[in-house]
């Protein structure tokens, strides 16, 4: 078993890491699939203003000042924290997602995720082409 870092805005074990662990049957468990970025969103602009400098992310295709909120609709996710979840569970290759919190509301959140189907496939392809690029950051 690997423990390997993996969320919505850093996805490149996906290519690095996970196409080995799914030949090797190699099973994951994931950890950062919500980081401060993904449950704070002044910290989510920081993150996606230094993905623009950087090149790693086009800022036609995103929104700078609501850059995930196409997520958060009636039939998709509820929370960023959610859509994170949902995205890391349903990842291909992937056995285990980590959460944690020491907050009981959050965990209950959490807990609602995790009961939750995968998040919808028009979602899932608009982030992966948005974060395509992505390897230099956590989100943290």
């Amino acid at each position: 078993v690997m423990m390997v870092g993996h969320n919505i805005l850093n996805q490149s074990a996906r290519e690095k890491v996970f196409s080995k662990t799914i030949e090797k049957n190699i099973g994951v468990l994931i950890m950062f699939a919500v980081r401060l970025a993904l449950s704070k969103p002044d910290r989510l602009k920081e993150c996606i203003s230094e993905l623009i400098t950087r090149n790693q992310i086009d800022l036609k295709a995103i929104d700078p000042d609501n850059p995930l909120g196409f997520l958060l609709y009636e039939g998709g996710a509820a929370s960023l924290p959610d859509a994170a979840y949902r995205y890391c569970r349903f990842e291909p290759g992937v056995h285990v997602t980590l959460c944690g919190t020491g907050n009981p509301s959050h965990m209950k959140d959490n807990i609602d995720s995790f009961s939750k189907l995968p998040l919808p496939k028009k979602d899932v392809i608009k982030i992966n082409e948005i974060f395509r690029n992505v390897d230099s950051i956590s989100g943290q």
